[in-house]
């Protein structure tokens, strides 16, 4: 074995005194050409395939923004659209991709019957089945398929059952959340359970994207969107449905506690704090000030006075004034302790007084700071 090591050794030693730097040099130079070869060449391709779009774009927007001013907006037509008088090559695949994101942009801005009729053409142009079609082959091409389904639901064109089942089992992530917009977006508040029901491994950014696109429908009921929360779940999932909770003043003070309970040093138990207060939960005040005490996290602490100040029941402002007045607190605890206080008037306004009369210089100057117009926007 020491035998074989020896050898190996005088080989590497003979390979660097002789040739071998020469050799590492070459082929390091040829690999680095190779690489900075390939980066040009893609964005190269990048651009000349932007070129092509825009320039497509500028061709087609004149005359399908005049055909449908002339025949939806003035003529009023609603269906049977003369296609032919457009004189597009739609089985171009560039061209369809630019006609349809036209159409997109005009819906959006076009509403009412108008906006119907801007349906009708979509799908007499063929876009519908054309959009079908790649939802069908979704393992194709993700991004299609996800701008695909989009077309479908801004368009109100019903997917069929099963492949809409297969899209919302999909490994896929953006998959799954591109199909639960499509059933938020066409069935509103009868798709809650089933898409509530699979929001699994989803990011902060889609259930961003998933809130959206519930409140910018029509919905206004009594559904319970805190039945969903789960200690088991992902701080995204929760989170989104306690930001509804908040958008649609839904208060489950127990479904809130029982995620701050679980961990409390978590993300999830502070933005669960951070819902206790924005829903005003009168009743967790006093609870509220007893976890202020259990808790070492500044985080949680700040998040707790927060919580307090927009509560503002005035049960908490005895609590409220003596972090304040201590000055062995960080600043950032005194002055939202403070601000806290400010935010419950006007059942603080004796203790504010008070406080006005007793503070030195520097507390005078903290004071001036929470009170300033501006700060609150900075």
């Amino acid at each position: 074995m020491l035998s074989t090591l020896v050898h190996i050794i005088r080989d590497i030693r003979a390979f660097f005194e002789g040739d071998g730097w020469a050799v590492l040099v070459t082929v390091a130079l040829l690999l680095s050409v190779l690489f900075w070869t390939i980066c040009l060449i893609g964005i190269a391709f990048f651009y000349y395939r932007d070129y092509r779009y825009r320039n497509v774009y500028s061709r087609i927007y004149p005359a399908l923004r005049d055909f449908i001013y002339e025949q939806i907006l003035v003529n009023n037509k609603a269906s049977h659209f003369p296609v032919d008088k457009l004189g597009l090559d739609l089985h171009n695949k560039l061209v369809g991709n630019v006609v349809r994101h036209i159409i997109h942009e005009f819906i959006f801005t076009v509403g009412g019957e108008k906006g119907q009729s801007l349906r009708r053409l979509f799908n007499e142009l063929g876009f519908d089945k054309e959009a079908q079609y790649e939802i069908r082959h979704s393992a194709a091409n993700m991004v299609t398929t996800v701008g695909s389904l989009a077309n479908l639901a801004l368009m109100k064109v019903p997917i069929q059952e099963k492949i809409l089942d297969q899209l919302l089992k999909s490994p896929q992530v953006e998959i799954r959340v591109a199909a639960s917009k499509y059933l938020l977006q066409v069935e509103g508040e009868q798709a809650f359970d089933r898409v509530f029901e699979g929001l699994i491994g989803i990011s902060q950014l889609q259930a961003l994207d998933i809130f959206q696109t519930v409140v910018q429908g029509d919905y206004y009921g009594n559904y319970m969107f805190s039945q969903w929360l789960n200690v088991s779940k992902s701080f995204a999932v929760n989170s989104l449905f306690m930001d509804l909770m908040v958008y649609y003043q839904e208060l489950n003070e127990a479904g809130l506690w029982a995620l701050i309970t679980a961990n409390k040093e978590s993300k999830t138990a502070l933005k669960a704090i951070n819902s206790l207060g924005k829903l005003l939960a009168k009743d967790s005040e006093e609870r509220l000030q007893d976890l202020y005490t259990e808790e070492s996290s500044l985080a949680a602490k700040l998040e707790i006075l927060k919580a307090l100040g927009r509560v503002g029941q005035g049960k908490s402002n005895d609590f409220l004034n003596r972090l304040f007045m201590d000055s062995n607190l960080p600043l950032s605890l005194r002055k939202h302790a403070y601000r806290s206080l400010v935010a419950q008037r006007p059942y603080s306004i004796p203790l504010l007084r008070k406080i006005d009369e007793q503070v030195d210089r520097v507390e005078s100057k903290l004071i001036r700071y929470v009170n300033h117009p501006m700060v609150h926007y900075i």
